[in-house]
């Protein structure tokens, strides 16, 4: 048993014909026809991905500074979008009918920070997806399979690993 469990995961290593670490192309394709670069369908998605990340940052922005105008800096500075968190950061205090504002005020520019990281990272998707190289969608690259022996210590086996 034991000799034919050997022969069979040393049959599956010879009819591997390519390293597992080198899978950049598949068997029996050129390397000219592989993507280097996304198609341009992506760009779209991408775009609306950073609209909807800055438009929901900025809109929670400055919905705080409709619903709590007497907070110092919220006011004329969360209308403002991407610099409008920083400046209001910038700007924050306790608010003069509360002037022990104790803990609310790190809380606070918490928010301002993470407001401000999303903004801006909204705005790069946006850049990124109106800027980004693109290539043409060409023929999708075919599928591609092999067999791979597995084995542990008290059990072998082939496998088929495939791309599609």
């Amino acid at each position: 048993m034991r000799l034919r469990v050997a022969a069979l995961a040393c049959a599956g290593v010879l009819s591997v014909s390519n390293a597992w670490a080198e899978e950049a192309t598949p068997v029996g394709e050129p390397e000219e026809q592989m993507m280097r670069y996304p198609p341009s369908s992506v760009r779209f998605p991408l775009i609306a991905g950073g609209v909807g990340v800055l438009g929901l940052a900025y809109g929670l922005g400055a919905m705080c500074a409709g619903l709590w105008p007497e907070v110092p800096g919220a006011e004329p500075w969360l209308y403002i979008p991407i610099i409008g968190p920083w400046a209001a950061l910038a700007k924050s205090g306790c608010a003069e009918d509360d002037p022990d504002c104790s803990a609310i005020i790190y809380i606070r520019g918490v928010l301002y920070v993470l407001s401000g990281i999303a903004q801006i990272g909204g705005a790069g998707l946006i850049g990124e997806g109106i800027f980004m190289t693109t290539e043409a969608e060409g023929a999708a690259p075919k599928a591609s399979w092999t067999i791979v022996p597995t084995g542990g210590p008290n059990q072998a086996g082939i496998a088929a690993v495939g791309t599609f």
